[in-house]
C-alpha cells in the first residue's frame, strides 16, 4: 500500500512487506460483539488516531488499510518491552534477517483486544517529528479482516464488530471490495472512464493518487498542466508529479477540480497493473463508510455536503519542515507562486505575515497553501529579506 501522510504527500517505502495473514480474530469482552462507539482524532482532517493501549501501554495508534501487517515503532516497542523476533538476546550474534515481525502484540481499542498479534518494526521518527504527532503504531489490515469497521467522520467516532453484525445504514450506497494482491480495492472513475479499481486509503491524506500503469494507459498527463510537490515519509523525501483531475466519480457521486499526484511505477508499491491508485481520506471523509471485509463491501454514507464544498488545493508551492525556531524549506515546485516570489530550498523562516515562526504550527503552515487566489503572505528569511508571495493556481 500506498499510504500520504504528510503535506498531503505520498509516504513512501512504508508498509509491511510480510505475506497477509489469515487476519486475527478480535476478542469482544464480557459476551460483547462491537466496541460501540470510540472517539477518535482526525489529525488535520487526515489521520485517524484511535486511542489503544498496546501491551498495557496507553497510546494512540494510526488506521490504515492496505498494510497486511501493522507496523510498530522500533523505539516505542523497545520502550514497552517487545524485541524484533531477530534482535539478539544480550550478547548473542545479530541475525542478518533485520526484517522479522514482532510477536506477541496486544492491541485493546475499547472492549475489543487483538490478541498475540504481529507487527513489522519501523523507525517512524522522522515521520512523528514531520507531522507533529506520536506515532507508534499503524493499525493495518488485521484489524479490518476479522471485523466490521464503521468510521463517522462527521462525529469523529469509529466502532469495530464482528463482521456481518452491522445492518445496512439509511441512505447507504454498497461499494464491492475487490481483493488484488491482498490490497482492497474499490471502484472509481476518472474523466469519465469506465470505473477501475483504487485502493482504499484510510492513511491516505492526498485526495488521489494515480499509479504509471493507468495514467500511461489513459494519456491523463498528456496537455494538462503540471508541477511537483514533494512527498516525505520513513525513506526520506521524494518528488512526484501532480496536476488536476476534471472529474472524479465515487460511490455515485462526481467530484469535480480534484488535485491528484501521479505516482512512477517505481514508487507505487505494487507490480499490479489491475491498481490504478489510491483514493484518500479528503474525498472518503465525506462519507461515513462501514468497511466489511469479511462481506466484500464498504457502505458509503453521504453527509449533506459531500460534494459542495471544494476539495483543498495548494497555490503556495513552497514544502516546509518545522526545525528549532524556523521552517526549513524543503522543496519549491516549479512555476509554482513560492518559486516566482524568490523563495528557495534551504530557506528558513523565521517569520510569516509578521509573527515569528515558532508561534506557526506545521499544521497552521499547511493550511495557508490552501487559502483563496490572490491571498497575499509574506516569509520573512533568517539572512534577513521579506519574500512577498501572492496564492495562485499553478497546475
Amino acid at each position: 500500500m500506498k499510504l500520504s501522510l504528510l503535506l498531503a504527500s505520498t509516504l513512501m517505502a512504508l508498509g509491511s512487506v510480510f505475506p497477509s495473514a489469515a487476519g486475527t480474530v478480535p476478542h469482544f469482552a464480557n459476551g460483547a460483539s462491537s466496541t460501540g462507539w470510540v472517539d477518535f482524532e482526525f489529525q488535520d482532517g487526515k489521520r485517524i488516531f484511535i486511542p489503544a493501549r498496546i501491551n498495557g501501554h496507553e497510546t494512540k495508534v494510526l488506521l490504515a488499510t492496505g498494510l497486511a501487517v501493522s507496523d510498530i515503532d522500533k523505539t516505542f516497542a523497545a520502550s514497552i518491552g517487545l524485541r524484533n523476533h531477530a534482535s539478539p538476546e544480550p550478547g548473542a550474534a545479530a541475525s542478518a534477517d533485520s526484517g522479522s515481525l514482532i510477536h506477541g502484540v496486544n492491541i485493546q481499542i475499547g472492549n475489543m483486544t487483538l490478541q498475540d498479534t504481529d507487527a513489522a518494526p519501523v523507525d517512524f521518527s522522522q515521520l512523528a517529528a514531520h507531522i507533529g504527532h506520536e506515532l507508534p503504531l499503524l493499525l493495518g489490515d488485521d484489524a479490518f479482516d476479522q471485523s466490521s469497521i464503521d468510521i463517522d467522520f462527521a462525529r469523529h467516532r469509529i466502532s469495530f464488530s464482528k463482521p456481518g453484525s452491522q445492518p445496512k445504514p439509511e441512505g447507504a450506497i454498497v461499494l464491492p471490495i475487490t481483493r488484488v494482491d491482498d490490497i482492497p480495492l474499490v471502484p472509481v472513475s476518472i474523466e469519465d472512464a469506465t470505473p477501475a479499481q483504487f485502493e482504499l486509503g484510510i492513511g491516505n491524506s492526498s485526495e488521489m493518487l494515480v499509479y504509471q500503469s493507468y495514467y500511461d494507459a489513459h494519456h491523463l498527463l498528456e496537455g494538462r498542466k503540471a508541477s511537483k510537490r514533494l512527498a516525505a515519509g520513513t525513506g526520506g523525501f521524494i518528488v512526484e508529479p501532480v496536476a488536476m483531475l476534471r472529474r472524479v466519480q465515487f460511490a455515485g457521486f462526481t467530484f469535480t477540480n480534484m488535485p491528484a499526484a501521479f505516482i512512477p511505477a517505481s514508487q507505487t508499491g505494487t507490480a499490479s497493473a489491475v491498481i490504478a491508485g489510491d483514493i484518500g481520506l479528503p474525498v472518503l471523509s465525506r462519507f461515513r463508510l462501514v468497511v466489511d471485509y469479511a462481506h466484500g463491501r464498504v457502505y458509503a454514507v453521504p453527509y449533506g455536503n459531500v460534494t459542495q464544498s471544494p476539495l483543498p488545493k495548494d497555490r503556495l508551492g513552497a514544502f516546509v519542515t518545522q526545525q528549532g525556531e524556523g521552517f526549513v524549506i524543503k522543496f519549491i515546485a516549479p512555476d509554482s507562486p513560492a518559486q516566482t516570489s524568490g523563495l528557495k530550498a534551504g530557506d528558513t523562516i523565521t517569520a510569516i505575515d509578521g509573527k515569528p515562526s515558532q508561534s506557526w504550527t506545521q499544521t497552521s503552515f499547511d493550511e495557508l497553501r490552501y487559502r483563496p487566489r490572490g491571498t497575499s503572505v509574506s516569509f520573512t528569511l533568517q539572512n534577513g529579506p521579506t519574500r512577498q508571495v501572492k496564492l495562485a493556481d499553478y497546475f
